[in-house]
């Protein structure tokens, strides 16, 4: 092996030697995290910019913070539950929190984790929200403005508007019946939730601004800011040191995702839009009976009237037959009146005498009028007073 390969040799060896060396020595933090040094398990540096930083080895270890927002959302374990309004009403809520680390020395001195520190968070969060909940009727926590509002139900515009025009008719107050100031309401009051019709004083928005400024404070005063990042001025540690309190973290915002009625007062609240709905559909079933009923009475009207006109139209032409029929009866009778007696006799004849009768009459019967009345043949003359038997096919 030559010098030159030796030489080669040895700095690569010594660069391999190295890295766990400089690992040891230095760190590097970036633009997304926050970085605190431990010396024997305690804080002696922060590092708040990113870039690259040493420590002593082997004595000093790295602790890595996120830099970023931190989002606590209750779960139901966290719900508040039977909370009660000023007015009352008992709710449960499911509240939200973003919060961050804003020095991260304190922080690991005094809750070490991030568990412990949303922990925290949450603790603070909850209790401020209870107390401010209590002194607020629920309108001013679940409305924001003095907006009309009224139950969706799925219900189409006419009915509503059919169910407005039967409010203005019968006001559901009879106080108020009579005043003039009163107006026609624009939805009936069935349609209105309760909380609807209560002003609103501050709304929810800032209610919740209540609460995250009443969080802010109880969680500033937990502790005072410790610690100094290094290589900070004093204007931006003085600046940070005032935000840099209750245990080096900061709640940035808090909200409500969620508010509902104890169970019991939802099933009421159910029963109560159950109840409604039935009323709704019986009043509609009613009215679609009622002019089912209209249409039927105005379609049989109809069809009796036609059926009326026709017969009487019927009547009048069968009339009109019947006259015309006689009249050509009393023309043919008229003008060939033997005659047309002569035929219908003999028609009468055929009727009666046929092959299965037999006849026993006299020539003073009426039948027999037409052949008494012939002259006899002059060589038979008939006795006038016997009897003439009368046999079918002579």
């Amino acid at each position: 092996m030559t010098p030159r390969q030796r030489l080669a040799a040895l700095l690569g060896l010594a660069l391999v030697l190295s890295v766990p060396l400089v690992r040891s020595v230095c760190y590097i933090v970036s633009e997304r995290e926050l970085a605190v040094l431990l010396q024997f398990g305690e804080p002696v540096a922060s590092q708040t910019k990113p870039g690259l930083y040493f420590k002593a080895p082997f004595v000093q270890e790295v602790v890595r913070l996120p830099k970023t927002l931190q989002i606590w959302h209750g779960a139901d374990s966290a719900k508040l539950v039977d909370v009660p309004t000023a007015d009352g009403k008992k709710i449960e809520v499911t509240l939200w929190a973003v919060w961050r680390i804003t020095d991260p020395a304190t922080f690991v001195r005094t809750l070490r984790t991030l568990d412990n520190g949303e922990s925290r968070v949450k603790e603070f969060v909850r209790s401020t929200a209870r107390d401010t909940i209590t002194t607020h009727n629920l309108a001013e926590i679940i409305r924001s403005t003095d907006r009309k509002m009224t139950y969706t139900l799925g219900l189409p515009p006419e009915v509503v508007a059919a169910a407005a025009l039967d409010a203005q008719a019968a006001p559901a107050d009879p106080a108020k019946a009579g005043d003039p100031d009163a107006g026609a309401p624009d939805v009936p009051d069935f349609l209105v939730p309760p909380e609807a019709r209560e002003p609103v004083a501050l709304g929810r928005l800032k209610i919740m601004e209540q609460i995250k400024q009443s969080a802010q404070r109880a969680l500033a005063a937990d502790g005072g800011g410790e610690g100094q990042a290094e290589g900070e001025g004093e204007a931006e540690a003085e600046g940070r040191s005032r935000a840099s309190q209750g245990r080096g973290i900061e709640l940035v915002d808090v909200g409500i995702s969620r508010i509902e009625f104890v169970p019991q007062v939802r099933e009421a609240a159910f029963d109560r839009a159950i109840s409604l709905m039935e009323a709704i559909a019986a009043k509609t079933i009613a009215e679609g009976e009622q002019r089912r009923q209209e249409i039927i009475n105005r379609t049989n009207a109809e069809v009796e009237k036609i059926e009326g006109e026709g017969k009487q139209e019927a009547s009048i032409l069968r009339g009109r037959v019947d006259a015309d029929v006689i009249e050509d009866y009393a023309k043919a009778i008229n003008e060939a009146g033997d005659f047309y007696q002569f035929s219908r006799t003999l028609d009468a004849y055929k009727e009666a005498f046929k092959t299965d009768t037999r006849l026993i009459l006299t020539t003073d019967g009426e039948l027999l009028r037409m052949i008494k009345s012939l002259d006899p043949p002059a060589s038979r003359k008939p006795d006038p007073a016997t009897v003439t038997a009368a046999e079918p096919g002579r």
